[in-house]
C-alpha cells in the first residue's frame, strides 16, 4: 500500500510562532519516519498493490514426444520481481494426446526479499538435459531441423524450495520433490526440413516414484555482466530417504564460470562443470552425457555417458567488425562410470573456430577431434549460449 500525501494542505501556524522558531512551510522539517513499513499486500478491499498485476501466461514448445504443446493460463507478477508471484496453466500434448498442467507460486519475505519460498504442482514433460540446450532452441531444431537434442519423460508430482539470497553475489537454498515418472516414445516425425526421415528414438527410464532433497548454493551473479566476472554453482541431490522413491543415491554436481574482457573487442569465457555419484545407482534420466552440442563439440551427441563427468570449455571471442564476432574454442572432458575410475579415463580434447552474431546466441561453429588426425569436421549452429 502506497502512502500518499494530501496536496494542497498547509499546517497551521501557532498565532504565537516567532520568526526564528518557526521558520515556514517550505524550510519545515519533513514528519518522522514511520515505525513500520505498510504491507505490500494490501487487503482484499482495497486490491493489489500498485506494481502488482495480472498478465496472460502463454508457454508452447515442439519436440518428438509431444509434438505441438500449448499452455495457457494466468500469472500474478510483480515489477520488482523477476518470476511470477503465482501462476497456473494448463495445456495439452497434442501428440501423445495428453492433458498438462502446472501451478505454483514463489512468495518473497521480508522488506529486502532475501528469503524466498517456492510451490508447485504439476504434470508436465520433464528432461534433464535443460544445462546442454534450452528448451526455446531445442523447440526451433525439432520443428525445422527434425534434431531434438532433449531426452524427455512425463513427471506428475509437487515440489518446493526455500532461499536465501542476502545480496547478489550468493544464494543457498533447499528443495525437494515427490514425483511419479513414467517412461516417453517418439509419438511425431513432422519437420520442414532435416536430413533423416524420423527423429531418433526416446530412450525409456526407470518408471516409478521418485522423492529427492536437493541442497543448492550459488557464490557470484546469476547472470554474469557483459563487462566481467565469475560465478561458482554447487548442488547435492539426495534420492530415498528423507524422501519415499524407488531410487536410492546421493550425487553432487558442481560449476563455475568466468568471463573476462580483455580489451576493446576482445572477450574470453571458460567453464568447468562436472558431477559425481558419490553413492547409490543412478536411474537411467539421471545418467550424465557429454559429446556434441554445447559440451564436446568434436563429437557425436552423447558419445560419452556415465554417473560421474567432467568437462571444461575455453572460448576467446575477436570482434571482426560491428555485431560480428569470431572465437576459437577448446572442450575437454568425459563421462564414465565408478567414481574410483577416474585414473583410467581417456579424456577428449576437441578444437575449433566460430562465427557469432552481436552478443547474441546465434553462432556457427566447425570443430574437430584434435586426438585423431583422420577425425571429421563437425558443423554445428546454435540459436542459443554455449554456456
Amino acid at each position: 500500500m502506497n502512502v500518499t500525501p494530501a496536496i494542497g494542505r498547509i499546517p497551521r501556524v501557532s498565532k504565537n510562532c516567532q520568526v526564528t522558531a518557526c521558520p515556514g512551510i517550505r524550510s519545515a522539517s519533513p514528519p518522522p519516519t514511520p515505525a513500520f513499513r505498510p504491507a505490500e499486500w494490501e487487503t482484499l478491499y482495497t486490491g493489489l498493490p500498485e506494481a502488482t498485476h495480472l498478465a496472460p501466461l502463454v508457454r508452447s514448445r515442439y519436440n518428438r514426444v509431444d509434438g505441438p504443446a500449448l499452455q495457457l493460463g494466468g500469472a500474478v507478477v510483480n515489477e520488482r520481481e523477476p518470476r511470477p508471484l503465482l501462476y497456473a496453466a494448463a495445456g495439452y500434448a497434442f501428440s501423445r494426446e495428453r492433458f498438462l498442467y502446472d501451478t505454483g507460486f514463489e512468495a518473497p519475505l521480508g522488506d529486502r526479499r532475501r528469503i524466498r519460498v517456492s510451490g508447485s504442482a504439476f504434470r508436465r514433460t520433464a528432461t534433464e538435459d535443460g544445462w546442454i540446450v534450452g528448451e526455446t532452441e531445442n523447440t526451433f531444431f525439432a520443428l525445422f531441423a527434425r534434431t531434438d537434442y532433449r531426452d524427455h519423460y512425463e513427471a506428475e508430482g509437487i515440489d518446493g524450495s526455500v532461499s536465501w539470497e542476502p545480496g547478489r553475489d550468493f544464494a543457498l537454498g533447499v528443495g525437494a520433490s515427490s514425483e511419479n515418472v513414467r517412461s516417453l516414445h517418439t509419438e511425431t516425425k513432422f519437420s520442414i526440413f532435416g536430413r533423416e526421415d524420423e527423429f531418433r528414438p526416446n530412450p525409456p527410464i526407470q518408471d516409478g516414484k521418485e522423492g529427492v532433497l536437493s541442497i543448492f548454493t550459488r557464490i557470484g551473479p546469476s547472470i554474469l555482466p557483459p563487462v566481467g566476472g565469475t560465478k561458482g554453482e554447487l548442488t547435492y541431490e539426495r534420492a530415498g530417504s528423507p524422501i519415499d522413491g524407488d531410487s536410492e543415491y546421493g550425487r553432487l554436481r558442481a560449476a563455475a564460470n568466468t568471463r573476462l574482457r580483455l580489451g576493446p573487442g576482445q572477450v574470453a569465457r571458460a567453464r568447468v562443470i562436472g558431477g559425481a555419484t558419490v553413492d547409490g545407482d543412478l536411474p537411467p534420466q539421471k545418467v550424465w552425457h557429454v559429446g556434441g552440442i554445447g559440451t564436446l563439440r568434436g563429437h557425436e551427441y552423447k558419445r560419452f555417458s556415465g554417473d560421474q563427468f567432467l568437462l571444461a570449455n575455453a572460448e576467446y571471442y575477436l570482434l571482426a567488425r560491428k555485431n560480428v564476432w569470431t572465437f576459437a574454442f577448446l572442450d575437454w572432458g568425459a563421462a564414465w562410470f565408478g567414481r574410483d575410475n577416474l585414473s583410467r579415463q581417456q579424456f577428449a580434447l576437441d578444437g575449433g573456430v566460430g562465427i557469432r552474431l552481436g552478443e547474441g546466441p546465434i553462432a556457427v561453429t566447425a570443430a574437430r577431434n584434435l586426438q585423431r588426425s583422420d577425425a571429421p569436421i563437425l558443423v554445428g549452429v546454435r540459436l542459443g549460449g554455449t554456456f
